[in-house]
């Protein structure tokens, strides 16, 4: 079930480098533009997300720290590459997936009004279950009444986030 508040506490709330890139929207939107974008230089980086040369150079040491980029070029510019992210989160019978999707959600918020409300309101945890919501909603097979059903929600609040998550669903299926 999603949470009622932004509870932080839940498995996908706590401890690791992993999880400062799930805190961090405009860190997120780095990973998600290489992951995207293969061979991204900071000059890309700087242009198209419209970030501080400093900051862009700050967020991808600590990517390529964290090995969630690597740069497979020698040359110059400095060319980068995303690596996949794939966690497995357990807390009792409650199961997450960390996931580049869930990633580029929670970068998606920095751009997106209802992604942003919606984490505000649910935490990372209720956006992690809507997002497996918004890839069955997109496949056909779960409505947003269902989802507004099984997790309490209102079903306008059900279909804003899951009409909200289809861009980041339908992307990571092509």
């Amino acid at each position: 079930m999603a949470t009622k508040e932004a509870n932080w506490g839940t498995p996908l709330g706590t401890g690791g480098e992993v999880f400062e890139l799930l805190e961090n929207a405009r860190k997120a939107w780095i990973y998600t533009y290489i992951r995207h974008h293969p061979s991204s230089t900071i000059q890309d980086l700087v242009e198209a997300l419209d970030l501080p040369q400093r900051t862009v150079y700050d967020y991808i040491d600590d990517l390529e720290g964290a090995d969630f980029i690597h740069q497979p070029n020698d040359g110059r510019p400095a060319e980068y590459t995303a690596r996949d992210i794939n966690l497995q989160l357990t807390d009792g019978d409650t199961k997450r997936q960390i996931t580049p999707e869930l990633v580029e959600a929670v970068a998606r918020r920095t751009r997106d009004e209802d992604i942003d409300t919606y984490i505000d309101r649910h935490g990372l945890d209720g956006l992690a279950v809507a997002l497996e919501y918004a890839r069955e909603y997109v496949d056909g097979s779960v409505t947003h009444q269902i989802m507004a059903r099984e997790q309490e929600l209102s079903p306008l609040e059900a279909g804003v986030i899951l009409d909200a998550l289809r861009p980041v669903v339908e992307t990571s299926s092509e």
